[in-house]
C-alpha cells in the first residue's frame, strides 16, 4: 500500500517541468503549431520573436485591437518571461491577458500572422499546456482543417474530463469529425457548458465572429436534441424528470445568450436550441410563455428567426394566445401581416397567428384600441389559419362585437368593425362555411348585433349581399321607438357653430355623435327620415350648402358596416328625388366612383340607383339647345373648409358634368353593380380614350379631349384635397392607369398630394391609416406611383424622397418611391437617371456616420444594384470617387499638424477617420455595382478601374484593412473586360487604358492571396488580348510566382496558375525566339522561377503542373533544359530524379529519346574545354560533379518499361517516326561511347555509362540488337563488349520477348558465344557468354538440339568448369543443367566430361576453406537434371560418391538454401534410380552417414523411407534380406555412438530423433512384408538383441533399449495385428525387469520402455492372450514386482497404468484376485512408497474396473483400516482419496464395514 509521502511525491512529479532534465526541455521545446520538431527544437528565443512579431504586425494592420497587447504578450520583455518561476498570481494575471488575446485572434486563427502569433504563446507561454482548455475551444471550430490535428499534437496527454473525447484524436492524429464532438457535448455537460461559457464571453466581448458562433450553434442544438433522445423513457415520471434537468441546465446558458447584445447569430442559435426544446420536450404553458417573452425581449435584429421560433413554440402550447409581453413585441413589428404571410409559405404558424389575432381582439375589447383593426382585417382575410383556428377567431371575434363598448370616435367604429369583418368572411371562398357552422354551434345571442351581422346565422347559402336584402325593414321587433330615437338625438346639438361641411379637414365636434347615432339607427327606414330631418343637418340647406351631403358621403366613405353604407346612399338618393336639383352637385362624382368600387354589391346598387337619379336631374343640363342652364356648384366654396384646400378643387361646368354622367357611367353602370373593379377599368379607358371598355363588350361614347382633361383634373383635385385617405386610396388605384390625357399628365395633377404627404410627416400619416383601417404602404406605393417616367418635376419629387435622409425621415414613402423607382427606371431619360443613380449613391454611402440611417442606406444600396445603370452613370460614379491614398495622405499630414497644435485635436482625428471610411466605402460600393452591372458591356471603365487600381497601389503602405478586397473587386472588373475582348465579340481595349505597371506591382508587393490569383488571371487574359503590352515586364511575375503562388495548395490557386501558364508562357516564348541570343536563356529563366519553387508546390498538384509548364514552353525544346534545372537546383534530393522520370513518362516514345539525345547532348558540350548551351543551364565549377548528378537520369528514363514496350511497338510498326527514332536511338549510342571513353578512369561514370548502354539496348528489338552485336563485339573495349552481353541477356530474361520473332538470330548466335567463351581471357566476358547460352539454351533449346549439344560441350570444357573462379564454373554448371533439359539423351556423350568435373566442384564447394554456397547448389541443380533427365546414367560408383559428398554437405552445415537443393536432388535418387541399387548404395553409405552425424543420418534415413514408399510389395519382399541386415546395423547406432561416445556430436535427443525416423522406416517396411518374411526378420532381430552377451553392460542396456523402442512403435501401429509376437519377447521382458538395476538412467530408460512396450501390449490385446496362464503369471510377477522398486525411483506414472491395463486385458476374476493378493501385501511394506504405490495401484484399479474390482473389498478392508492410520500422511491421504472413490461407486460408507 503506498505511503502518504510516496502518495505527495508521485503528485508532484507529475505536475514537475522537470527545469534540470534537458531532453525534457528540449522536447517541451520543439512543441510548435508550424514547425516540425527537428526545426523547432533548433530555434531560440529571439530568433522566434522576429518570426511570431511579423505575425502579430500584420494581425494589427488588420485589427487595431490587437495594439494592446504589444506592451505585454508581445513585448521585448516577453522574451525573458518564463512561467515556470513566476508565483500563482503572476499567472493567473497572465492567464487572463493571454485568455483575452486568444478570444480576440480566434476569428483569424486559418491566416498565417495569427497562426505565427498564437506559436509564440505556445512557445513562450505554453498555452497548450497551461490554458489548454481556451487554445482548444478556440481552434474547435476549425476542426476539419490540418492545423487542428497539429494543435493535437501539442496538447497534453492526460486531458481534464471536460476534453476527454479528444483522447482517441489525440492518439492518432485525426480531426475530430462533427458528430464526434456533439455526441461528446450531449454526454458530458462540462464540456457544453465550457463551449457555451466560451462563446458567450467572446460575445460579451465583442469578440465574436460567425464561423464561432454557427459552430456553437450547430453543436449546441444538436447536443440538445440528443440529450432529449436519452432522456426517454417507459416510466413518464422519469422522463418529466429527465427533461426537466436539462431544461433547468439550458435556461442559464440560454438567458446569459439572449441578454447579449448586438450578437445576432447568437440570438438566433439560442433560438434554435429553444425550438428543439419545444419540438421533442414535454413542456408546460408556463413554461413556454416564459420562452417566448425571452425570445421577444431585444429582438429587434432578429425578429423574422424569432417570429419562427415563436411559431413552433405557439404550436407547442395547449391553449391559444401569446404572453402580454411577447404580444407588445409582436405587434411593434413593421409590416407584421407581410412577415407572417411570407413565413406561412415556408412553416406552420397558424397558432402563432391566432394568437396575434386574439390579442388583437382582447385590445379591442378592453382598451378600445383601434390601430390594430387594418391587421385584424389583414391577417383574417389572409388565409393563413386552419379551420380551428378561424372558428376561434369567430368567436373571439363575435363575442367582441357584443361587448365593446360603443366608440364615440368619429373615424371609428370598433363595434360595427368587428362585426363588419366577421360579414366579410363569410362571404369569403372557404371560410364562410365555417363561420356559419362555429355560430350556429356556440349559440350565439346575435339580438344586440342583428342589424350588424344581418342575420348570418339565417340561412348558410346565403351571401352577405343577400342577406342584407333578406332584412325586413318594417319588422316591428326591429324598429326603434320614438323615444328611444329622441334618447340617441339629445344628445345631439340642436345646431353647427360653423360648420359647413363634413369634409372640412379641420376637426367636427358634432360629426361623432351624429355618426354614433346614425350607426345606431341605419337600419330603420322611419329613423332614418327623422335623422336626416335634425336641425344640425340643415336639410333644408341642402342646394346651398354642402353640410347634409357632406355628412352621409362621409358615412359611406367611412369603415362602417356595409348595411350602414348603404343606408347612408340611399338616404342621397331619396333626398334628391324628392327635392328639385338647383344646384350643380358634381361635388358627389368623386365619391359615387369610390362606391361603385366598393366590394360589396348592396353598396355599389344604392351607388347605382344614385347615378340614375343624377342622370335625370342632369338629363337638361346637357342639351346643348339650353343655352343658359349653368347652374351654382355646391360647395364650390365650402367642400373642404374654408382653407386653401377647397380654391385647389377643379370643378366642371354644369355641361361636362352632365355629360360624365350620361356618357361614362350609365352605359357601364350595370357591370359596375357586377364587379367592383370594372369602374376602375370604365374610369382608365375613358380617360385613355379607348372606344372598347375592356371588361365589356360595350360599346362607349367616347368623350372629347377637353372634356377627358376636366374630369381628369377634377377627379385628380379632389383626391388631392379630400380628407378621406380610403377615397385617395382608391380614387388613386383608378388614376394612376392614366399617364396623362392629351399634355396634362397625372403626375402634374396628382403631385401636390405626393408633396403634402412629404409634409405630412410619416408619424401622423401612419396615424390616419391606422384610424381609417388602411394599408400604409399600399396607399404610399400607390402616391408614389403618381409619378410617371417622363415627368421631370415628378422625377424630381422622387429624387428629394430617396435622396440623403438628413431632412426627411418618412422610410415608408422612401421604400415606395424606391419601388416605383424600380419600375420605371428604363423609361427615365439618362440624364434624370445619371441625377437620380448620384442622389441615390449620396443616399447609400455619401454620409459620413455610417451609423446614421442603416436601413435607408441599406435599401438605396439595394435599389441602385437592381437598377440596370449605364456606362455614362457608372462612369460618372468611378470619376467622382474620392481617392483613397489622397486622403490617407492627409490624415498623415493632419497627425503631423496635431502634435504641434492644442485644440481640436479629438474632432479633427475623428473626422479624418470618417473621411477615410467614406472614401473606402464609396468605393467599395461602386466596384460592387460595377461587378453586379455585367461590366463586360461597358469596356469603356477600363481605363477608369485601372484609376481605382493604381490609387489602391498607392495605399498599401498604410494599414488599411478593405484594400485587399477593393483590389479584388477593380481586378475581377477589368477581367471580365478583357475576357469579353478576348472572346470573337469585335471588342477591341483601349491600349492607352491598360498600365501593366500597376498590376504587375500589385502582384509583387501584396500580401492577400487572393488579390494575387485575381491579378495573375488579369495577366493572363491581357497576355492573349494585347500581349505587347506586358511581354515585356512578364518575368517579374513568374519570380513572384515561384515564391508564392505555386506554394498554395488551394484549387483556386491551382486554377490561377494554370490559367497564367496557359495564356502568358506561349506567347513569351515565342517573343523570345526574336531575340539574337536565341530562346534558350530567356526560357531558363523562367523554367528556374518554377524549378525554385519545387519544393514548394503541394505534392499531388506538383507532377500535372510541370507537365503543364512543359506543354506551354514545348516538350521537344525545352523539356530537356527543365529537367537540367531541376537536377542542378536539388542534386542531393533523390526523390527529384524520380519526379523527373514520372515527368518524362508523360511524353511519347519519340520526344523522351529527343530529350535524352539533348540531355547527353548538354552533358557532352558541358565537358568541352568552350561549353555553348551547357553554360546557360549549369553552373559549371565543378563538371565532373554536374555530370555526375546528370548523368543518372539517362538509364533510368530509357529503362523504363513502358517507354521499351511504346518504342518495341512503334519500331514495329514502321510508322513515319521510325527512322526518326532510330536515327535518335543511334545519336544516343554515340554519344554513350563517348562518355563511356572519356570517363574509363572514373568508376562511378564509367558504371553509368554501361548503365546507359545497356538501358539503350534495351530499346532495340532482339533481332536488330544481335545484327548491331557483330559491330559492338567489335569493339576492343571489354567493358563495352560485357556490357553488350549483359543486356543481351537481359532481354532474354524479358517475360515479354517475342519468341518466334526472335528464335533463329538468337540460336545464330551460339557460335559467337562459344568463340568468346574459347578465345577471351577476361572471365566477366565469359562468365556473360555462359549465361547467354544458357539463356538461349533455355527459351529456344529444342528448337535446335544440336546446337545446343554442340555448346554444352564448349562449356564442359576446361575452360569453364575448371576455371579459377568459381563464378564461372557456378553458371557454368546451372548453363549445363538447362541444357542436360533440353537435350535429355543427346547430353549422354557430354556426360563422361562433365560429371567427374561437377563432383570435383561439387567437393571443393563443401570445403572448410574453399566453401561455396552458389557453386554447391549450382552442382546439385545440375546432378537433379541429370538424375531426372537421364537418371540410368547414374551408375553405383556414381550413386556412392553422390551420397558420400551429400553426407559431408549435410555435415558443413552450409545453410539451408544449399540443405534445400541438396535435399532436392537426393530425393529424385529413389524415384527415378532402380531399386537395387539405391539400396544398396544405401547400405554402402550408412557408415559414412553415421560418421558425419545427425543430419545426414536423417538425409540417409530420408532417402531409404522414400526407396521403401515408392517401391512395390513385391519389391521389398525381394530385397527383404538386405532390408533386414541394414536395419540391424542402423538398431546398434546407439550402442556405437554411446558405448563409450563417439564424439559425432550424438546426444540423447539426437539419438531418439534418428531411432524414431529408423522406426518409421522399418514399419514403412513391415506394411510391405507378410508374416512369412517378416517372422523369420524378427526373430533375426531378437536373436541380435540377445545374443551374443555383451560384457559391456552398457551396450547391451543400450541394444536392448533401441529394440524395445522399435517394439513400442511396433505394438503401438499395428496394434491387435500383432499381438502374438509378444509371446517371443515375454520371457526376455521378465528377465530384463527381473535384473534392472535402476541405478542410472539408461537403465531406467529401458525399464520405462519395456513396461510401455508391455502396457502396448495390454491395450490392444483382443484375442485373450493374456488369459492363458503360461503368459499371465510371468508378466503379472514381474510387473507387480516392480511395485517393491518403488523405493528406489520414481517408477509410478508409467507402472500403474501398466498395472491397470493388465488387469484390464486378463478380465478374469482369478486373476485379479491374484494381482489383488500381491498388491494387498505391498500394503504392508516396510516401505512408506511402497505402500504408497500399493495405494495408489489399487485406487486406480477401482477407478478403471470399479465393481469388478470392488467385489475383492472384503479382502481390501483390514488393509483399509490399517492404512488409514498409517505412520506416513501421504498413505492415509491417499487411502482416504481411495475410499472417497469406493464410497462413490458403492453409493454408501465405508465407516460401518471398517468398524
Amino acid at each position: 500500500m503506498a505511503t502518504a509521502l510516496s502518495s505527495q511525491l508521485a503528485r508532484i512529479r507529475s505536475y514537475s517541468t522537470n527545469p534540470l532534465d534537458l531532453k525534457a526541455q528540449k522536447k517541451a521545446h520543439s512543441r510548435s503549431l508550424l514547425y516540425e520538431p527537428g526545426v523547432a527544437a533548433t530555434q531560440d528565443f529571439d530568433s522566434l520573436y522576429q518570426i511570431c512579431y511579423e505575425g502579430f504586425q500584420e494581425l494589427c494592420r488588420l485589427d487595431s485591437r490587437f495594439a494592446s497587447f504589444a506592451n505585454n504578450v508581445f513585448s521585448e520583455q516577453s522574451k525573458q518571461e518564463d512561467r515556470t518561476q513566476m508565483t500563482a498570481a503572476q499567472n493567473q494575471q497572465l492567464d487572463v491577458v493571454l485568455e483575452e488575446f486568444i478570444h480576440l485572434v480566434d476569428s483569424k486563427l486559418l491566416l498565417k500572422p495569427a497562426l505565427k502569433a498564437v506559436e509564440w504563446l505556445v512557445r513562450r507561454f505554453r498555452v497548450h499546456q497551461k490554458n489548454t482548455m481556451c487554445l482548444v475551444l478556440a481552434f474547435l471550430p476549425f476542426h476539419t482543417t490540418p492545423i487542428f490535428s497539429t494543435l493535437l499534437s501539442l496538447i497534453p496527454e492526460k486531458l481534464s474530463p471536460t476534453l476527454r473525447f479528444l483522447h482517441p484524436y489525440v492518439q492518432s492524429l485525426a480531426n475530430p469529425p462533427h458528430h464526434a464532438i456533439v455526441h461528446a457535448a450531449s454526454i458530458n455537460r462540462q464540456l457544453y457548458t465550457a463551449m457555451s461559457a466560451y462563446v458567450l464571453k467572446s460575445s460579451q466581448l465583442g469578440l465574436q465572429h460567425p464561423t464561432l458562433v454557427s459552430f456553437w450553434a450547430s453543436i449546441a442544438t444538436g447536443a440538445v436534441a440528443a440529450m432529449l433522445d436519452q432522456s426517454r423513457s417507459a416510466r413518464r415520471e422519469a422522463q418529466k424528470q429527465n427533461q426537466e434537468d436539462i431544461i433547468l441546465f439550458l435556461l442559464p446558458i440560454l438567458n446569459d445568450g439572449l441578454s447579449v447584445d448586438n450578437v445576432p447569430d447568437l440570438r438566433v442559435g439560442c433560438y434554435m436550441i429553444l425550438t428543439i426544446l419545444a419540438s421533442k420536450a414535454s413542456l408546460d404553458d408556463a413554461v413556454i410563455s416564459v420562452m417566448m417573452e425571452a425570445i421577444t425581449s431585444e429582438w429587434s435584429q432578429t425578429s423574422h428567426a424569432g417570429l419562427i421560433c415563436l411559431g413552433v413554440l405557439a404550436e407547442q402550447k395547449r391553449t391559444a394566445g401569446l404572453p402580454r409581453k411577447a404580444f407588445k413585441a409582436v405587434i411593434a413589428l413593421e409590416r407584421l401581416d407581410d412577415d407572417l404571410m411570407t413565413l406561412n409559405k415556408h412553416y406552420k404558424i397558424d397558432k402563432l397567428v391566432l394568437g396575434v389575432v386574439l390579442g388583437i381582439v382582447s385590445r379591442l375589447r378592453n382598451a378600445r384600441d383601434a390601430s390594430g383593426l387594418r391587421l385584424l382585417r389583414s391577417l383574417t382575410e389572409a388565409n393563413i389559419m386552419s379551420d380551428d383556428s378561424i372558428k376561434a377567431v369567430v368567436k373571439s371575434l363575435t363575442s367582441g362585437s357584443q361587448t365593446t363598448a360603443p366608440n364615440l370616435n368619429p373615424r371609428i367604429d370598433v363595434q360595427g368593425s368587428l362585426a363588419d369583418l366577421v360579414l366579410r368572411l363569410y362571404g369569403t371562398k372557404g371560410v364562410g362555411a365555417v363561420i356559419h357552422s362555429t355560430i350556429v354551434e356556440s349559440n350565439f345571442d346575435l339580438s344586440p348585433l342583428e342589424n350588424r351581422l344581418q342575420r348570418v346565422t339565417r340561412s348558410k347559402e346565403s351571401t352577405p349581399e343577400q342577406l342584407i336584402e333578406d332584412v325586413d325593414v318594417e319588422d316591428a321587433d326591429e324598429q326603434m321607438t320614438r323615444g328611444d330615437f329622441e334618447t340617441l338625438t339629445s344628445r345631439i346639438p340642436t345646431r353647427t357653430a360653423y360648420e359647413i361641411s363634413f369634409l372640412s379637414h379641420s376637426d367636427s365636434y358634432v360629426y361623432g355623435s351624429l355618426a354614433h347615432t346614425f350607426l345606431s339607427i341605419y337600419t330603420s327606414t322611419i329613423n332614418l327620415e327623422r335623422f336626416s330631418d335634425l336641425p344640425v343637418l340643415r336639410k333644408s340647406l341642402g342646394m346651398t350648402e354642402p353640410l347634409f351631403l357632406s355628412f352621409f358621403v362621409r358615412i359611406w366613405c367611412g369603415n362602417g358596416p356595409a348595411k350602414a353604407r348603404t343606408a347612408a346612399i340611399r338616404t342621397v338618393v331619396e333626398y334628391l328625388r324628392k327635392k328639385t336639383l338647383t344646384a350643380d352637385v358634381q361635388m358627389l362624382l368623386p365619391y359615387i366612383l369610390y362606391a361603385l368600387g366598393d366590394m360589396f354589391s348592396s353598396v355599389r346598387r344604392a351607388a347605382a340607383d344614385l347615378v340614375l337619379v343624377l342622370a335625370l336631374a342632369y338629363g337638361t343640363m346637357a342639351d346643348k339647345e339650353i343655352k343658359n342652364a349653368n347652374q351654382p356648384i355646391l360647395g364650390q366654396q365650402q367642400i373642404y373648409g374654408q382653407g386653401g384646400e377647397t380654391q385647389a378643387v377643379i370643378w366642371l361646368s354644369n355641361q361636362e358634368a352632365a355629360r360624365i354622367i350620361l356618357d361614362l357611367m350609365i352605359p357601364g353602370l350595370e357591370e359596375c353593380m357586377l364587379d367592383e373593379s370594372h369602374v376602375s377599368q370604365l374610369l382608365s379607358d375613358t380617360l385613355n380614350g379607348s372606344k372598347l371598355s375592356k371588361s365589356s363588350e360595350i360599346i362607349q361614347k367616347e368623350l372629347k379631349k377637353s372634356l377627358r382633361i376636366a374630369l381628369l383634373s377634377s377627379i385628380c383635385s379632389h383626391v388631392v384635397n379630400t380628407p378621406l385617405y380610403t377615397v385617395k386610396s382608391r380614387l388613386l388605384q383608378m388614376l394612376n392607369q392614366v399617364p396623362k390625357v392629351g399634355s396634362t399628365s397625372r403626375t402634374k395633377l396628382l403631385l401636390p398630394l405626393l408633396s403634402n404627404t412629404i409634409k405630412q410627416g410619416q408619424r401622423e400619416f401612419e396615424r390616419i391609416c391606422d384610424e381609417e383601417q388602411l394599408s400604409s404602404s399600399q396607399l404610399l406605393d400607390r402616391m408614389a406611383s403618381i409619378v410617371i417616367p417622363g415627368d421631370r418635376e415628378g422625377i424630381q419629387t422622387l429624387k428629394s424622397i430617396i435622396g440623403p435622409p438628413d431632412n426627411l425621415n418618412f422610410t415608408s414613402l422612401r421604400a415606395a418611391a424606391l419601388h416605383r423607382l424600380q419600375i420605371i427606371w428604363t423609361s427615365i431619360k439618362i440624364d434624370l437617371q445619371l441625377s437620380l443613380a448620384k442622389a441615390l449613391f449620396e443616399s447609400a454611402v455619401g454620409n459620413v456616420e455610417a451609423e446614421a440611417n442603416g436601413n435607408q442606406e441599406a435599401e438605396a444600396m439595394e435599389t441602385l444594384r437592381t437598377l440596370p445603370l449605364s456606362t455614362a452613370i457608372l462612369q460618372s460614379l468611378i470619376e467622382n470617387l474620392p481617392s483613397i491614398s489622397s486622403t490617407l495622405q492627409n490624415k498623415l499630414s493632419v497627425s503631423k499638424r496635431r502634435r504641434t497644435s492644442h485644440g481640436h485635436s479629438n474632432e479633427i482625428g475623428a473626422l479624418d477617420e470618417r473621411n477615410i471610411a467614406s472614401a473606402i466605402r464609396q468605393t467599395t460600393f461602386v466596384l460592387e455595382l460595377v461587378g453586379d452591372a455585367k461590366i463586360e458591356r461597358h469596356p469603356e471603365l477600363l481605363g477608369g478601374l485601372f484609376q481605382i487600381m493604381r490609387d489602391l497601389q498607392r495605399s498599401q503602405s498604410y494599414p488599411v484593412t478593405a484594400i485587399g478586397y477593393l483590389q479584388v473587386l477593380a481586378i475581377e472588373g477589368m477581367l471580365a473586360i478583357v475576357k469579353r475582348a478576348e472572346a470573337t465579340t469585335g471588342l477591341q481595349i483601349d491600349h492607352a487604358s491598360v498600365r501593366s505597371d500597376v498590376f504587375i506591382d500589385c502582384i509583387r508587393t501584396t500580401t492577400n492571396p487572393q488579390v494575387r490569383n485575381s491579378a495573375l488571371l488579369l495577366v493572363a487574359a491581357l497576355a492573349k488580348v494585347t500581349p505587347e503590352l506586358i511581354l515585356h515586364s512578364i518575368m517579374p511575375i513568374f519570380t513572384f510566382m515561384g515564391t508564392n503562388v505555386l506554394r498554395q495548395d488551394d484549387d483556386f490557386s491551382a486554377y490561377v496558375v494554370k490559367q497564367t501558364m496557359e495564356s502568358v508562357i506561349p506567347r513569351l516564348v515565342q517573343s523570345l525566339r526574336k531575340r539574337k541570343d536565341g530562346p534558350l536563356l530567356g526560357v531558363s529563366e523562367l523554367l528556374l522561377s518554377f524549378v525554385a519553387a519545387y519544393e514548394h508546390v503541394p505534392f499531388q498538384r506538383r507532377l500535372d503542373l510541370f507537365v503543364s509548364l512543359v506543354n506551354k514552353v514545348g516538350p521537344s525544346d525545352y523539356l530537356f533544359a527543365l529537367i537540367t534545372i531541376l537536377l542542378d537546383k536539388y542534386p542531393s534530393d533523390r526523390s527529384v530524379v524520380q519526379f523527373a522520370t514520372d515527368l518524362i513518362s508523360r511524353y511519347n516514345v519519340k520526344t523522351r529519346l529527343q530529350m535524352v539525345k539533348q540531355f547527353l547532348d548538354l552533358i557532352v558540350d558541358a565537358r568541352n574545354p568552350k561549353p555553348t548551351f551547357s553554360k546557360s543551364l549549369l553552373q559549371l565549377d565543378d563538371v565532373d560533379g554536374a555530370i555526375s548528378n546528370l548523368l543518372p537520369l539517362a538509364p533510368a528514363i530509357l529503362g523504363d518499361a513502358n517507354l521499351f514496350s511504346k518504342a518495341s511497338r512503334r519500331l514495329g510498326d514502321g510508322g513515319e517516326d521510325t527512322a526518326n527514332i532510330r536515327a535518335l536511338f543511334t545519336n544516343i549510342l554515340e554519344d554513350t561511347f563517348t562518355l563511356s571513353e572519356h570517363y574509363t578512369g572514373n568508376k562511378t561514370l564509367s558504371v553509368i555509362c554501361m548503365q546507359l548502354l545497356d538501358a539503350s539496348l534495351r530499346l532495340l528489338p532482339i533481332s536488330e540488337l544481335i545484327e548491331s552485336f557483330h559491330n559492338l563485339l567489335a569493339r576492343t573495349e571489354n567493358n563495352i563488349r560485357q556490357q553488350v552481353l549483359r543486356s543481351f541477356e537481359h532481354r532474354l530474361n524479358d517475360n515479354k520477348l517475342d519468341l518466334e520473332a526472335s528464335q533463329a538470330a538468337c540460336l545464330a548466335f551460339l557460335p559467337p558465344l562459344a568463340s568468346i567463351i574459347k578465345e577471351s581471357s577476361d572471365v566477366s566476358l565469359k562468365h556473360t557468354a555462359v549465361a547467354c547460352m544458357g539463356r538461349i539454351a533455355k527459351l529456344f533449346g529444342k528448337k535446335d538440339v544440336a546446337a545446343i549439344v554442340a555448346s554444352a560441350r564448349i562449356v564442359a570444357g576446361d575452360e569453364c568448369l575448371r576455371a579459377s573462379e568459381s563464378s564461372l564454373r557456378t553458371v557454368s554448371m546451372l548453363c549445363l543443367a538447362t541444357m542436360v533439359e533440353v537435350s535429355s539423351n543427346s547430353f549422354i556423350s557430354i556426360l563422361p566430361l562433365a560429371l567427374p568435373k561437377a563432383m570435383d566442384s561439387l567437393a571443393t564447394s563443401i570445403g572448410i576453406y574453399t566453401e561455396n554456397r552458389t557453386l554447391h547448389n549450382a552442382v546439385y541443380s545440375f546432378l537433379c537434371s541429370i538424375i531426372l533427365y537421364v537418371p540410368w546414367m547414374v551408375t553405383g560408383a556414381d550413386l556412392d560418391f553422390v551420397l558420400r559428398l551429400s553426407f559431408e554437405s549435410a555435415n558443413a552445415a552450409m545453410g539451408d538454401e544449399c540443405d534445400r537443393s541438396r535435399i532436392e536432388a537426393l530425393r529424385l535418387v529413389p524415384k527415378k534410380v532402380e531399386a537395387k541399387y539405391c539400396l544398396a548404395a544405401l547400405d554402402r553409405t550408412w557408415a559414412v552417414a553415421m560418421t558425419e552425424g545427425p543430419l545426414a543420418v536423417q538425409e540417409h534415413l530420408e532417402i531409404l523411407r522414400l526407396t521403401i514408399d515408392r517401391q512395390p510389395k513385391s519389391m521389398i519382399v525381394q530385397h527383404s534380406e538386405t532390408l533386414g541386415d541394414l536395419f540391424l546395423r542402423m538398431f546398434d547406432l546407439r550402442r556405437i555412438q554411446l558405448s563409450p561416445p563417439t564424439g559425432h556430436n550424438y546426444d540423447m535427443a539426437k539419438i531418439g530423433v534418428v531411432e524414431d525416423a529408423v522406426n518409421e522406416s522399418a514399419i514403412s517396411m513391415v506394411y510391405k512384408l507378410n508374416d512369412t518374411t517378416f517372422r523369420p526378420m524378427f526373430s533375426r532381430m531378437l536373436e541380435w538383441t540377445t545374443f551374443p552377451k555383451s560384457k559391456d553392460m552398457k551396450a547391451t542396456i543400450h541394444k536392448q533399449t533401441t529394440w524395445y523402442t522399435f517394439l513400442l512403435k511396433f505394438f503401438g501401429t499395428l496394434k491387435s495385428i500383432v499381438t502374438g509376437y509378444a509371446a517371443f519377447i515375454i520371457d526376455d521382458a521378465v528377465k530384463t525387469l527381473k535384473d534392472a538395476p535402476l541405478n542410472d538412467e539408461d537403465s531406467l530408460l529401458l525399464w520405462r520402455q519395456i513396461i510401455l512396450t508391455l502396457q502396448m501390449t495390454f491395450e490392444h490385446d483382443q484375442d485373450d492372450f493374456y488369459q492363458s496362464p503360461s503368459h499371465f503369471a510371468p508378466i503379472s510377477a514381474a510387473i507387480l514386482g516392480q511395485l517393491g522398486n518403488a523405493q528406489k525411483a520414481p517408477l509410478l506414472p508409467e507402472l500403474i497404468p501398466a498395472i491397470t491395463e493388465l488387469a484390464v486385458a486378463t478380465g478374469s476374476a482369478t486373476h485379479h484376485k491374484e494381482m489383488n493378493a500381491v498388491i494387498l501385501k505391498y500394503m504392508r511394506s516396510d516401505g512408506a512408497a511402497v505402500r504408497l504405490a500399493a495405494v495408489q495401484s489399487e485406487r486406480a484399479l477401482t477407478q478403471r474396473l470399479r465393481e469388478e474390482w470392488l467385489a475383492l473389498l472384503p479382502e481390501m478392508l483390514p488393509f483399509i483400516s490399517e492404512a488409514l492410520v498409517d505412520d506416513d500422511e501421504a498413505v492415509e491421504k491417499e487411502v482416504q482419496s481411495w475410499v472417497v472413490v469406493i464410497e462413490g461407486i458403492l453409493g454408501e460408507s465405508l465407516n460401518p464395514m471398517l468398524q
